[in-house]
């Protein structure tokens, strides 16, 4: 009995231990964070700058037509841009969308994701009746992408402190660090974080997909293959009409198109826990959203799915893809940061004679710090 007891005690002392060594070691899924940041901030600019033209009907003074929906709504983001003048809005919206470009080349990350969260919000939730869950997938990535480390590859942040750190240019405060998109955080906390909004970010994206797959295979429609059908009827899913007629009209490539999302969607989780159903499912996620991006009209929330996938990909991977990337792009991508980091400098010239100066008077005489 006393070793048996023993045992009891032991064994969750070891998990716990091997958990928090794994929640604080070196920060995992960096590349695959980097490809979500972009994915999903390519989703929002694609969205705001397809509807930009007709932004006052869709969320400004125009859509007074969903003043019944925004009643019935409890949400209090609804207030955030409630009556605002077209100027304002305008405003408001084109500063979003250069928050996006931003989030996606990775310049100030961090701020970038903050503004473009805020922005995403308060232009999305303007009105409830066009909303879909696509919208609902891009607001929690978004509130995840905060905790985690996503400019570690791929973006203009790392290639800044590769290039300090190159340089030897000496250390800075830690407001103009964390202004520039390095880590002012201690290392154990930074990748706790980032493990929490990792383990975050794919549960949620796990439920997404279980609960999708579980509401569809109960649904008759469904079972027989022939749900897309009806969809693929109404006007503003039919970007290319021939190819509506094309599919709806041969069952067998409307059962075939019906079951993979279907499928899917309803074995997404289990078919991860091995390497090679992994690679099998994550293709045919990626495959199946490419699909309905183009048959339905569906670009930006199916490139937010797209990223989403892009979590599960291995390190491996990544690396070989970049690797392959680097080789055939190197001039190209190097003369392009070259150019970037010449605006980033005059902009870098222009601050430290203006801003961070005033920053630092007001820390050390008001803040006392």
């Amino acid at each position: 009995m006393i070793d048996l007891a023993q045992r009891l005690t032991v064994a969750p002392r070891r998990w716990t231990g091997a958990a928090e060594d794994w929640l604080l070691a070196e920060p995992r899924a960096l590349y695959g964070a980097a490809l979500c940041r972009i994915g999903t901030a390519l989703s929002v600019l694609g969205l705001l700058v397809s509807n930009f033209t007709s932004r006052e009907v869709w969320v400004g003074q125009g859509s007074v037509w969903a003043e019944p929906a925004r009643a019935l709504s409890q949400f209090p983001e609804l207030a955030l841009l409630d009556g605002v003048s077209g100027d304002v809005l305008t405003l408001f919206y084109v500063v979003t969308m250069l928050s996006t470009v931003a989030l996606a080349l990775g310049w100030h990350t961090k701020a970038a994701n903050v503004v473009t969260l805020i922005g995403f919000i308060a232009v999305v939730a303007q009105n409830p009746v066009v909303g879909d869950e696509g919208d609902n997938l891009v607001r929690i990535t978004l509130l995840w992408l905060l905790l985690m480390r996503t400019a570690e590859h791929w973006s203009l942040d790392a290639r800044r402190r590769e290039l300090r750190v190159a340089s030897s240019s000496g250390s800075a405060s830690a407001m103009r660090q964390a202004w520039d998109g390095e880590q002012v955080l201690p290392g154990w906390l930074s990748s706790g974080l980032h493990h929490v909004g990792l383990i975050g970010l794919m549960t949620q994206t796990v439920l997404l997909f279980t609960a999708g797959g579980l509401d569809k295979v109960s649904q008759d429609i469904w079972q027989r293959g022939t749900a897309l059908y009806s969809t693929m009827q109404l006007p503003e899913f039919r970007p290319y009409p021939w190819l509506s007629d094309a599919v709806s009209s041969s069952s067998v490539l409307l059962a075939i198109l019906t079951y993979a999302v279907l499928l899917t969607q309803l074995f997404f989780a289990p078919l991860l826990l091995n390497p090679i159903t992994r690679r099998i499912v994550l293709a045919a996620a990626i495959a199946v959203n490419v699909v309905l991006a183009v048959l339905l009209a569906l670009p930006w929330s199916s490139l937010a799915y797209i990223a989403l996938a892009g979590l599960f990909v291995s390190t491996e991977t990544y690396e070989r893809l970049d690797e392959w990337v680097r080789e055939r792009g190197a001039p190209v991508g190097d003369w392009l940061a070259l150019r970037s980091y010449d605006v980033q400098d005059a902009i870098a010239a222009v601050l430290d004679r203006t801003w961070w100066p005033a920053v630092d008077w007001v820390r050390a005489t008001v803040f006392r710090r």
